[in-house]
């Protein structure tokens, strides 16, 4: 890989995950009984049984990543599975060119579990996963739309205030899940507008999630925005979503090397 496109590529890695990331917060056994509600209420308009149900998740997204100016810079195909069974995430990435062919190899791979994390490319041999990058895959657990699988329930602590995420307003509530703090914006209905994080070395991230389908009982987002410091950072578009598949030991296999 040249030099210029390696630093894209580490650029494009690090992006993909701003959307992801939340930080540490101060832990207080406190859920508000507004809180409370609003937790089941947002649980309810994506899927209510359905979604707390949700055992394991695999979605393929295109990722659209942008310059500072506004203009675009990088495309590529994610793959992303989530075992919430077994508490383990996987994030393969593709070239968009190779995805339709018979069997693509992805760029790169980091996947998550409570035994073992670990990071692989084409241009570097297996090794663990950094910790700071394996905090971020493993939020995808208890962070984004598919952290209100939870509801109310196994909170931290939870409070809920009227306010803003950019142009868009609604109830903020604030959220921390196994030491993993969110700020969600609901619109009057208590559907999931939008997501706040302050990841430390970056700043405030905004995500906006639009475009809502169902999918086996599950009402999931399809598109979804990034905001870094109030600069537009990547976009993403669904291109296939699984509810509940089956996974196998195959699905998260561990390179050689």
């Amino acid at each position: 890989m040249k030099p210029a496109h390696a630093k894209v590529f580490h650029r494009m890695i690090t992006r993909l995950f701003v959307w992801m990331v939340v930080c540490f917060g101060l832990v207080w056994a406190q859920v508000s009984p507004e809180a409370a509600q609003l937790l089941e209420r947002g649980r309810n308009v994506l899927g209510g049984a359905a979604l707390a149900n949700l055992k394991t998740y695999r979605e393929v997204t295109t990722n659209i990543y942008y310059t500072p100016d506004g203009k675009e810079e990088s495309r590529i195909v994610t793959l992303l599975l989530v075992d919430f069974t077994n508490s383990r995430v996987r994030l393969e990435l593709y070239d968009p060119q190779s995805v339709n062919s018979p069997s693509p190899i992805p760029l790169a791979l980091q996947q998550y579990s409570p035994q073992e994390s670990f990071f692989w490319s084409r241009e570097t041999s297996l090794r663990p996963l950094p910790s700071d990058q394996r905090e971020i895959l493993r939020s995808s657990l208890y962070t984004g739309w598919l952290g209100l699988k939870y509801g109310s329930s196994n909170r931290e602590r939870a409070s809920v205030t009227q306010g803003s995420l950019r142009n868009q307003t609604g109830r903020l509530l604030t959220v921390s899940t196994q030491g993993w703090v969110s700020t969600y914006l609901f619109n009057v209905d208590g559907l999931l507008l939008g997501e706040r994080l302050t990841i430390p070395g970056v700043g405030e991230s905004i995500t906006f999630f639009s475009n809502y389908q169902t999918v086996q009982g599950v009402r999931l987002p399809q598109k979804w925005e990034n905001y870094v410091g109030g600069v537009l950072a990547a976009r993403g578009e669904l291109m296939e979503v699984e509810i509940n598949p089956v996974f196998t030991e195959a699905d998260f296999f561990k390179p050689v090397r």
